[in-house]
């Protein structure tokens, strides 16, 4: 077929159709709609004609139009039908900007059949232009689907309002009766799906609800009729008036059946109903549903109350995996129907690896952590999937492969739909038929199409298989230990029952049956549910299992029973680990091996959620990446107390995160110890902002005026020492800290009209605000225990010194220990200013020139007098007191820096460690030695910190029991070559060894 010579266009433009043409689905159909649009129009509408041939020589819209009329009969029907949308222009992609004014046009009707061809006439308008840019490429998917979606909107806006007039004209205006009196009653129109999304395709159904506020009231025209009544009948004719089927088709098609009680249920429902609903008998399929939900005409700030108010039914505040079941039974249910129709592989919405895979994929993780987490509620798919890689639950390729997937198959979708605007989601079996899509879709042939297709569909099963089935495919991959089965038989009134438990290992039998009993019959709370208790039963192989295979056996059991009697009712957390058998085993290896980590996790078993993210062990994070967190987790608290816990929710958790990766050997021991450091100074500086800026609201900023007579702002400084100076903390450190400001000058006072009070008081609040903010207790612990007793005049003086204070203590008044905990003091939070000062006064201090003889008299008398007073006992040794051990590392070199940092200043550095390597490099300590002492630091360091994982507390001492030996060699798994007391004592020996070299016998 070829173009007819009675379209007025140039060869040039002949050719170039023909050429377009051949790329279509369909060539021939090409030429021939366009040869039909000719002659339809050829007679009464020569301006049509004309008008088609203009838009053929425009190269915008010739890809436009041959594009269309080669893959859409359903597009060139359209052309063919309203011949006049060729003068619109289809540019932008607002898709608002198409709708304008469409209610107020549909308003100007004066019977139903008028306003019902008005608004098919505009659907058909904007498909079109929708249509054409979709074929051609020039709009994105985002773009199609929310241009649809906007359509639906405006649709039935407009509808809405024509029929509220209509009925309120036969029956009076609905009012509704308060106490307040009489006022109009509000409808809204929920979009649910794709429609709430934005998301809609081509030829889709839009689902719907209808809500109306209150029952109390109704119309009071010639025909009255109650409230619910009136908008029954607007409700029934808005489906009528969109999507009967007339000689203009149809606009869309309506679906209500996901609406409470479904078909069976009331078309309408007034708000207080539809809540009592959701909230009494709301299923898990309903809460997926209700995420998406939007209102989309009427009275939309009335839809947006229900959905607040519901917003506790559809995300739980509490990880919800006990979800899973019912979301992977929904998930059946749609491969049952879809396989038994027999298009199981090759529908893209529903099939293997198709749509609805992706949008579960997503609403899953979104009905599991949308309660704790809100940035993972939008309604759009792509954007929940870019969320969860926010809230590291996905990792980022995993989020652009599906994001990319996700488009291939709707385009796929809306290529299928587009062709005749029928709800078509199966590929074509015809090889004919399946090649003409590939056309549709640009691919080349139709064996590329189906390469691609099958890869993208196979990717997207296997990333949906392994989140929804993993975890009960490794379940169901293990045989049940006997020895797990003979214990889940046991009871105390079983004969074999001490016998049973002395072979699996426990030495605490009746813990044993504690725990037993619990997982076959669940606490005994009331009202707790059977399916509710159904949990504790399911977890109990795969736990009783792991705690076989711990540490510490009855340390596990221990804090497993704990833990189980915490949850209580909270057994999604029960349900996550099932889902995740990883998690179940680190949670059991922790309860084996710590009990400051099992104390957090017993008692705040919502630290848990971090367990299952993406990065909770992968790497180190940085100041920057702690801040952000910190400050969005903050960012959530909306008072005072609640600001409190967030900030220790928050230290437990990254302390949690720590730990796990301490004890699962991914850190080295000194990135735990830095980690830990870093992890207080990021919480000391939000606590200290919040301090100093809830003081200015009040009382003004404190400022003082200088010699010129200029006010300026009095500075604050806080002073890290010890182990956190060093960026060397422990699990449970205390922090040891120094507050300075360097207020000076005249008129030392804060600027405020009434409350004004001296610069002294101010900053003595202050650190009081800190210290108590730090220390006090709450149902999430304290943050730190504080040791003040560093600063200047200790326990006896200000809580706040002033910078020429403390300039005058330690130039006049400081005893020799005092400038040894100089070597390890670092300003961390404060005026940069006044931290350079600092820094340089510090440094000032300790390059003093010093009489070395007198120095090492005095400090190995210290030695002695600490040593007589803290030696451990016959038999236990301390990694701190023993002689050779931290005390005197830590005294060597301090010594050393004091001695020596007049004529070598690059030694002064507060980390032990680079402290070491710093005087090996400068030549007061030769090499080897300073690499044995680091050895033997970092030895020390290392079972220090496992001593207090297994403890729950700050401890230094090994007891001579072997028990207790063996657990903490059991724990210190990253220890190499001898056992831990064999290589604590070897150490010990070569740090003496070195030590009598420098301070001689003693």
């Amino acid at each position: 077929m070829t173009i007819p010579h009675t379209l007025p266009v140039s060869p040039a433009t002949r050719e170039a159709i023909e050429h377009l043409a051949a790329t279509t689905a369909d060539p021939q159909g090409a030429i021939g709609r366009l040869a039909n649009f000719i002659v339809t129009h050829a007679e009464d509408r020569p301006e049509a004609v004309e008008r088609l041939a203009e838009r053929l020589e425009d190269p915008t819209w010739r890809p436009r139009l041959v594009t269309a009329l080669g893959n859409s009969p359903y597009l060139a029907h359209v052309l063919t039908r309203w011949p006049e949308f060729l003068d619109e222009e289809y540019t932008g992609a607002d898709p608002v900007a198409w709708n304008s004014g469409l209610a107020d046009a549909v308003l100007e009707c004066a019977t139903h059949a008028e306003a019902g061809r008005l608004l098919r006439w505009h659907k058909h308008r904007t498909f079109l232009g929708i249509g054409l840019r979709d074929l051609t490429g020039e709009a994105t998917l985002p773009e199609t689907t929310q241009g649809l979606s906007a359509l639906a909107d405006a649709s039935l806006e407009a509808g809405y309002r024509w029929l509220r007039r209509s009925l309120s004209q036969k029956h009076g205006p609905p009012m509704t009766e308060t106490g307040e009196g009489r006022h109009p009653a509000r409808f809204v129109i929920l979009g649910m799906g794709k429609l709430g999304a934005g998301e809609l395709n081509f030829s889709s159904d839009v689902d719907l609800i209808y809500l109306y506020d209150e029952d109390r009231g109704g119309c009071d025209g010639q025909r009255p009729v109650s409230i619910k009544e009136f908008f029954n009948r607007l409700g029934q004719e808005l489906i009528r008036l969109l999507s009967e089927i007339t000689a203009e088709g149809m606009v869309f098609r309506i679906d209500l059946r996901l609406r409470p009680e479904g078909a069976s249920g009331d078309l309408t429902l007034s708000r207080r109903s539809a809540e009592v609903y959701y909230e009494s008998w709301g299923r898990t399929w309903e809460r997926s549903a209700m995420i998406k939900a939007r209102p989309v005409a009427g009275d939309v700030a009335l839809g947006e109350a229900l959905l607040h108010n519901l917003t506790p039914f559809i995300y739980r505040r509490y990880l919800d995996f006990a979800a899973l079941e019912a979301i992977r039974e929904m998930k059946r249910q749609i491969d049952h129907k879809c396989k038994a129709r027999q298009d199981y592989r090759r529908n893209v919405k529903l099939g293997y690896g198709g749509i609805r895979e992706i949008e579960f994929f997503a609403q899953c993780h979104q009905l599991i952590h949308g309660g704790k987490n809100p940035g993972l509620r939008p309604r759009e798919t792509e954007a929940v999937l870019l969320a969860l890689v926010g809230a590291s639950l996905l990792p980022a390729a995993t989020a652009d492969l599906l994001i990319n997937h996700y488009r291939f198959l709707r385009t796929v979708e809306h290529r299928l739909q587009i062709e005749r605007e029928r709800q078509v989601h199966s590929l074509p079996e015809e090889p004919a038929a399946f090649a003409a899509l590939a056309k549709r879709m640009l691919f080349a042939d139709a064996e590329t199409f189906r390469a691609r297709l099958d890869g993208v569909r196979a990717e997207v099963y296997a990333i949906y298989d392994q989140l929804f089935f993993e975890g009960s495919r490794e379940r169901e991959k293990h045989n049940v230990n006997p020895l797990v089965e003979a214990l889940l038989n046991c009871d105390e009134e079983t004969e074999r029952c001490p016998e049973v438990i002395r072979r699996a290992g426990f030495e605490q039998p009746e813990q044993a049956l504690g725990l037993l009993e619990l997982l076959r019959q669940g606490p005994s709370l009331n009202h707790l549910t059977e399916a509710s208790r159904g949990w504790y039963g399911k977890v109990a192989v795969p736990l009783l299992a792991e705690i076989l295979a711990a540490p510490d056996q009855d340390m596990a059991l221990r804090h497993a029973e704990a833990f189980l009697r915490k949850l209580g009712y909270r057994v999604n957390y029960l349900a996550l680990l099932l889902e995740y058998p990883p998690v179940l085993k680190l949670l059991i290896k922790l309860f084996g091996s710590s009990a400051l980590l099992s104390h957090y996790l017993i008692h705040h078993p919502e630290l848990m959620d971090g367990l299952v993210t993406t990065d909770f062990m992968e790497r180190y994070r940085n100041r920057g990446e702690l801040m952000r967190d910190l400050e969005q987790a903050m960012s959530r608290a909306t008072h005072h107390e609640e600001a409190m816990e967030v900030l220790r929710e928050f230290k437990n958790s990254e302390s949690l995160r720590l730990g796990i990766r301490d004890l699962s050997g991914v850190a080295e021991p000194s990135e735990v110890t830095s980690g830990l450091a870093l992890l207080a100074e990021v919480i000391l500086a939000r606590v200290v902002a919040d301090a100093r800026e809830e003081l200015i609201a009040r009382y003004g900023p404190p400022r003082w005026t200088d010699a010129q007579g200029v006010r300026r702002e009095a500075p604050f400084a806080v002073v890290a020492m010890g182990k956190l100076g060093g960026r060397e903390l422990s699990f449970s450190s205390d922090l040891d800290l120094i507050f300075l400001h360097g207020s000076q000058g005249e008129e030392q006072y804060t600027d405020h009209p009434r409350l004004s009070m001296a610069n002294g008081q101010f900053f003595t609040r202050l650190g009081q605000k800190i210290i108590t903010a730090i220390t006090s207790m709450t149902r999430s612990g304290k943050l730190y225990e504080l040791d003040m007793r560093l600063r200047p005049s200790g326990s006896s003086g200000p809580v706040v010194t002033s910078l020429d204070a403390f300039i005058a203590y330690h130039t006049n008044s400081s005893w020799l220990w005092e400038q040894q905990a100089l070597t390890r003091a670092r300003p961390i939070i404060g005026d940069e200013g006044l931290i350079r000062e600092l820094n340089g006064v510090i440094r000032g201090i300790l390059t003093r020139a010093r009489a070395r003889e007198a120095l090492v008299k005095e400090m190995v008398t210290m030695r002695e007098r600490i040593l007589a007073e803290k030696a451990p006992a016959e038999g236990w040794i301390d990694i701190k007191q023993s002689r050779g051990g931290v005390v005197d590392v830590e005294f060597l070199v301090q010594y050393l820096q004091l001695a020596h940092a007049a004529d070598h200043p690059g030694i002064l550095t507060p980390n032990l460690p680079n402290a070491l390597v710093a005087l090996a490099k400068s030549g007061v300590l030769s090499r080897e030695e300073a690499r044995s002492l680091e050895d033997a630091y970092g030895l020390y360091r290392y079972v220090e910190s496992h001593l207090r994982l297994l403890h729950g507390h700050a401890e230094n001492r090994i007891a001579p029991d072997e028990r207790e030996r063996t657990r903490l060699r059991r724990l210190c798994h990253g220890l190499e070559g001898p056992e831990v007391i064999t290589a604590l004592e070897e150490a010990f020996g070569r740090v003496r060894v070195i030590c009598r070299r420098i301070f001689g016998d003693s």
